[in-house]
């Protein structure tokens, strides 16, 4: 028998609803890959926004946490609810003891779980693209044979290319070693103060978004910072930050005068409006921001990780060692996940 694969991976929905017609494609693509799956049922569920209640969600990926028959524990998507589980994962590791060790895939909303996982079961993250999304078919060759590998357990060194990042503060002055944490800035910035508050002391702290006005960037980068959660830090990496736009409202030209003054104020029409001030060019600005943050902190800012909502979606190992270098090289070192199976072949199903 030929042996196809040693991934054995369950798919769990702890955020938004899933769009089923998307996942049909990404299991389709899994499925032509020979990948070994087994999906679920929560993943069809619903309640309100969320692929069922706090507590179904948070049961589902307990399920597979401590299935022996898995390895990976894959998000089906994103979208918010995934911190809202975590008080219910501590009572069910408080009344069955901690899952064992597995890799847990996903990104955006997933996040909060990513962290709360690596840091508190001990076990491996990956920043990773989604099978219950559209985009998941639209993957690259490149995109898809990193999330392969890192799966699988191997250690491609810089997989999302050669091109080096560019630094939003002055350069190290050395070559820096450490551990990288984090994922989307918006998870991670509320969950300061929380009991699940990341900590990134000795470590790189990695940031993505989507669809975030620049202000709200600004806002939450400046959170992050005061909390002094960056005390000790090595550096912020950043990735993507797509559809993160300087959003301009438009106000009054003029002061309205005569009849018309009371529509006007109430409701003008375009021509009587003009943008509130010049839009900011948000390539520039959005580096700019963090770099004053590092500044202020005391750590490099480097800039242009192809990882994130797009338009690159490469995967990352998280609580990995990277070297980030004086010239902007950005490269993996050491990452200790391996799947704990042997190979299955054709013949073998996962229930």
């Amino acid at each position: 028998m030929a042996l196809l694969s040693s991934l054995r991976v369950g798919i769990v929905a702890p955020s938004f609803q899933v769009p089923q017609a998307e996942f049909e494609l990404g299991l389709e693509k899994l499925r032509e890959e020979n990948w070994f799956f087994k999906v679920h049922p929560q993943c069809r569920r619903a309640y309100r926004y969320f692929a069922g209640t706090d507590e179904e969600r948070a049961q589902a990926f307990f399920e597979y946490a401590q299935d022996p028959s898995i390895d990976i524990v894959w998000c089906a998507r994103g979208g918010y609810g995934a911190a809202r589980i975590l008080p219910y994962l501590e009572r069910l590791v408080a009344k069955n003891g901690l899952p064992p060790r597995k890799l847990l895939a996903g990104y955006s909303d997933s996040t909060a779980l990513l962290e709360y996982v690596r840091s508190r079961w001990g076990w491996s993250a990956l920043h990773s693209p989604m099978a219950g999304l559209r985009s998941f078919r639209a993957l690259s060759p490149g995109e898809w044979k990193a999330m392969r590998q890192f799966f699988s357990g191997e250690s491609p060194k810089n997989p999302w290319g050669a091109k080096k990042l560019r630094f939003a503060t002055k350069a190290p002055s050395q070559n820096i070693e450490g551990e990288l944490v984090g994922g989307n800035l918006s998870v991670w910035a509320s969950m300061i103060g929380t009991p699940f508050e990341p900590v990134v002391q000795g470590k790189f702290v990695f940031f993505e978004d989507v669809d975030e006005s620049l202000y709200r960037l600004d806002r939450m980068a400046e959170q992050v910072g005061q909390s002094g959660m960056l005390s000790g830090a090595k550096g912020i990496i950043l990735g993507n930050f797509l559809n993160c736009t300087d959003k301009v409202s438009n106000v009054l030209a003029e002061v309205p005068k005569g009849k018309n003054r009371a529509r006007v104020i109430a409701s003008p029409k375009p021509s009587e409006l003009e943008p509130a001030r010049k839009k900011l060019n948000e390539k520039k600005m959005i580096p700019k921001l963090f770099g004053e943050l590092g500044d202020r902190v005391g750590i490099p800012v480097a800039y242009g990780l192809p990882v994130g909502h797009g338009p690159a979606k490469y995967s990352l190992p998280l609580g990995a060692k990277y070297r980030l270098s004086r010239s902007g090289g950005f490269e993996l070192l050491q990452w200790d996940w391996r799947p704990s199976h042997a190979p299955l072949d054709r013949n073998t199903h996962l229930g």
